[in-house]
């Protein structure tokens, strides 16, 4: 299990649809950053601008290589075009793993056939395909393994977020214990539930690792009893603050607080 990040984690200094920093973050800086945190994975997911030329690819797989930084690929469309697209970037910058979001529901027999299909791709190239429980609630936890089962190969699996399938009222350490036998990424982070003002229904809201509810020590052990040693890697529910400046510098503080917490659990279960 190596540490890392997702693109999610620097949400804001990378930017969205609603809210621009003045200099966004790119993939060369998010590789500095993953750097400077001494981390040792970054997965590179659609919140960020990944079209460049064959010569930035091949330069972006350059300095991961010489900063010793592993880089996986990840995308929020799973037709055969994108995946195919995907592969070849994922050759170029010498990456290993392409982890891929659903964003609309399609019968499991339809994407079985699909991802069948693509595994020749995957095996030439040494690749594999983590799909992620999204928080749109396209899959429950028992609809993945059932995916899984039916394909039936390594190269598929599954990148499990903590706290995605909440949506679907699975709590995360039912969606964990489903998923861990087929972990091939594992995205952490941390959150709270509120009774909104005046009792108004509840409110989750994300919180720096180690702040909110989760037992993250907990989630690790589950996942290492089921055999599988996916790469861990930090994202944010930070919420926008009033001006850009004090949004990117809580941000860095909930990312560095995140570090050290999992760096710390991460050597207690070692010990």
């Amino acid at each position: 299990m190596k540490l890392g990040i997702t693109s999610y984690a620097y949400r804001w200094a990378i930017g969205t649809k609603n809210f621009r920093p003045k200099e966004p973050l790119n993939v060369f800086g998010l590789l500095d950053k993953v750097s400077s945190h001494g981390l040792e994975v970054l997965q590179i997911c659609e919140n960020i601008n990944l079209d460049m030329t064959i010569e930035d690819y091949e330069r972006l797989g350059e300095a991961a290589k010489r900063k010793g930084i592993i880089i996986e690929l990840g995308t929020n469309k799973m037709n055969r075009s994108t995946l195919s697209k995907y592969v070849q970037i994922a050759e170029l910058i010498d990456s290993h793993l392409l982890r891929v979001y659903p964003q609309k529901k399609e019968t499991i027999q339809r994407l079985v056939k699909r991802l069948r299909d693509f595994l020749p791709e995957l095996r030439d190239r040494d690749i594999t395909l983590a799909i992620e429980n999204s928080s749109l609630g396209i899959y429950n936890s028992y609809e993945l393994v059932e995916i899984f089962k039916q394909v039936n190969d390594p190269l598929v699996g599954a990148c499990i977020d903590v706290a995605n399938s909440l949506i679907l009222l699975e709590k995360p350490f039912e969606t964990v214990k489903i998923l861990a036998p087929y972990a091939k990424s594992l995205h952490l982070k941390d959150f709270c539930i509120k009774r909104a003002s005046e009792g108004g229904g509840f409110i989750i809201s994300g919180v720096p690792l180690g702040e909110g509810m989760l037992n993250v020590k907990a989630i690790i052990d589950i996942i290492r009893n089921s055999g599988c040693n996916p790469n861990i890697l930090i994202e944010q529910w930070m919420e926008r603050k009033s001006d850009e400046e004090e949004t990117l510098k809580e941000e860095e503080r909930w990312l560095k607080k995140s570090i050290r917490f999992l760096r710390s659990i991460l050597a207690e279960l070692d010990e």
